[in-house]
């Protein structure tokens, strides 16, 4: 349409137009005079049931939903009772849109002064509003990245709200559009929205991917490192197959996370579980976490959040135990700008590294006491068990026997064979029937003796060992470690400052190409889904295109490689080299924050080493103790077995 500089409302007022503030494909934006709000006019005239819908959604606003929502509050004619031109909204302000707070390399340029705490409160807002929308049973159908605005205190607004799936009571007003990216698995591939009616699930998962990319620094959820080759053909077919990259059993899906990406660790289990619940098949068929949930699951998170002690930047939850933000930037992964100055400028280290670290060098394993010696432990044999045979001698009865037969060989010398024969008989039956009991003791007590022995070595082995503790000496060799780096860092810190002064026109250069984000460049053959997956990989500007890289981004072969390089290279021609500058001071703050981050980290691990070193030392004094009870017990045993077998 033509626009009029004067236009009336539904209810026949005057709008009095003011200076044009947007242009799209589907209409502009106006200011409107003597008033905060704007109006929208289409360019060109509305059907009847676009007209229908924005004189419902006039009629359905109310104040709450309007606090979240640039929601049409009247209509717009071109003449008092004419057909709907437009609507009239309430201005968004100074806003900007979502995807530069979550993009990394957007953040740092635009808004550098917000941390993650920031952007968990942006997520918890977003959820809020999703379910604002919910609530009164309408879907906002296309979710994406330009339909959600972010104002300075983090309170969400959307916009293009004639866009959304409104339901007037039986009516429902369908949302014709959508983005692949941000499209549910069960709706990709579907090339035409005009007759796909929405559910509050397909927008639940808009919803999660949104939470997911502020959290996650940008990242999608599907855009990962390929383990098949079903894998990683194209975001849009890794989203249907439900390839989450960082679910549990990622493995088995064949994608995993993208180097330097934030690990799923630093969320809370529940948090995790509530990812796996909107990106897996079971979200799609029995129903994601909803917009409530998410926004009570993150008002908790908000509650247990904890400061890095060295960067007021890096915020993270305090079931992590050390900074994530910090161990990142170890890796040369910078995430949020520290904007402090360096810990060891700023407050004078009370780290005694000479007296922490000749306190560690002397702490040793005590000596293992000697072992109680079973000589040393007097005993009285046992008695044999009452009744026992005493032994029997064979020379002795063969005597007896021999007297006996040179009287009978007297009295009847015919018969001294018979009775020689008898006499051997009767000897081995004697013998073997007053001596099996015997022999049965015996084999008893050597049995014991000989268990005896053997617990009481086995037990002094183990007293010799308590000497050498592997834990403890490892545990030493990593404080030695961490000494020596220690003791480097001033060196590591000259050797990067002097690195920066050498390569002073490359980093500004790499400065310069950060400026040109990928995100709004326009690129041959690189759309919204492909620069999701770049940006995934930490390719966010011309900055970060090195060959090698783009190639490892899925959907990435040598024509789409060359055309990023091209891309990059037209920027990196207009480049020139400002002698003045040096060093930047954000790159010298970078080094010297990095490295006192560094010395923070290593002061701790020593601080803490000589008292680690001390806890395991009474720990084997202890166990060393408590085995010389058990091996003079076991001395006692041996000496007690060795006599009771001397009887035999």
């Amino acid at each position: 349409m033509t626009k009029a500089s004067v236009l009336f409302d539904g209810q026949g007022n005057r709008l009095v137009l003011g200076a044009q503030l947007g242009r799209g494909g589907e209409g502009a934006v106006y200011a409107l005079s003597g008033s905060g709000d704007v109006a929208k006019l289409y360019h060109a005239a509305l059907n009847t049931e676009k007209q229908t819908k924005l004189r419902f959604m006039a009629q359905a606003r109310d104040p709450d939903l309007s606090a979240y929502a640039a929601w049409p509050s009247r209509t717009v004619h071109d003449r008092a009772g004419g057909p709907v031109v437009g609507f009239v909204m309430a201005s968004v302000g100074a806003r900007f849109e979502i995807h530069t707070l979550y993009s990394p390399a957007q953040r740092r340029q635009e808004h550098p002064n917000l941390a993650w705490d920031f952007l968990l409160c942006v997520a918890r807002n977003t959820a809020a509003a999703f379910e604002a929308l919910h609530e009164r049973g309408h879907v906002l159908g296309d979710v994406n990245q330009g339909n959600v605005m972010v104002g300075s205190d983090g309170r969400v607004v959307l916009i293009d709200c004639d866009s959304f799936q409104v339901r007037a009571d039986a009516k429902v007003h369908l949302c014709e559009v959508g983005v692949p990216e941000f499209t549910s698995p069960e709706l990709q591939g579907i090339t035409s929205f005009a007759s796909v009616a929405r559910t509050v699930n397909h927008d639940n998962f808009g919803l999660a991917l949104l939470v997911f990319h502020l959290l996650m620094g940008g990242r999608h959820p599907y855009a990962g490192v390929p383990t098949t080759r079903a894998a990683g053909q194209s975001l849009e077919g890794d989203v249907k197959a439900f390839r989450y990259a960082y679910a549990n059993d990622a493995a088995r899906r064949g994608n995993g996370p993208p180097p330097n990406s934030i690990p799923i660790g630093l969320l809370p289990a529940q948090i995790q579980a509530m990812f796996e619940g909107a990106f897996l098949e079971r979200g799609a068929q029995s129903g994601r976490p909803t917009a409530q949930q998410w926004r009570v699951a993150l008002d908790e998170l908000r509650k247990s959040l904890q400061r890095c002690a060295h960067a007021r930047m890096h915020v993270y939850p305090k079931h992590v135990l050390s900074c994530p933000w910090c161990a990142l930037e170890a890796r040369g992964v910078v995430y949020f700008l520290s904007l402090d100055a360096p810990p060891s400028a700023a407050v004078p280290s009370r780290f005694d590294a000479t007296k922490t670290w000749a306190t560690i060098r002397t702490i040793a394993l005590p000596a293992p006491p000697a072992a109680p010696d079973p000589s040393q432990f007097p005993a009285m044999p046992r008695a044999l068990p009452p009744g026992m045979p005493q032994p029997v001698h064979v020379l002795g009865v063969q005597v007896l026997l021999g007297c006996v037969a040179a009287l009978l060989s007297w009295a009847a010398p015919k018969f001294v064979w018979l009775f020689g024969i008898a006499a051997f008989v009767a000897c081995v039956v004697v013998e073997q029937t007053r001596g099996a009991a015997r022999t049965r003791e015996r084999a008893a007590r050597a049995a014991a003796a000989t268990a005896a022995r053997r617990s009481y070595d086995a037990l002094t082995a183990r007293l010799k060992n308590e000497g050498a503790v592997p834990a403890f000496e490892g545990a030493k060799r990593q404080l030695q470690e961490a000494h020596n780096e220690w003791s480097g860092l001033d060196a590591s810190l000259n050797a990067e400052l002097a690195k920066l002064k050498t390569h002073a026109m490359q980093r500004q250069k790499e400065r310069y190409l950060e400026r040109f984000l990928i995100a709004s460049a326009t690129i041959n053959g690189v759309g919204p889904a492909k620069k999701a997956a770049l940006r995934s990989f930490g390719i966010e500007t011309a900055a970060d295109i090195v060959g090698y890289r783009v190639k490892a981004v899925p959907g990435f072969g040598d024509a789409l490689t060359k055309a990023m390089e091209r891309w990059k290279a037209g920027h990196a021609a207009t480049f020139v080299f400002d002698a003045r500058i040096g060093v930047a001071p954000a790159d010298e703050a970078a080094a010297r924050n990095r490295i006192a981050a560094r010395r923070a980290t290593l002061e701790r691990q020593l601080a803490n080493g000589a008292g680690e070193l001390m806890r395991m030392r009474r720990e084997a004094a202890a166990r060393s103790q408590a085995l010389v009870v058990q091996i003079r017990a076991a001395a006692q045993a041996v000496a007690q077995t060795t006599a009771d077998l001397s009887v035999f």
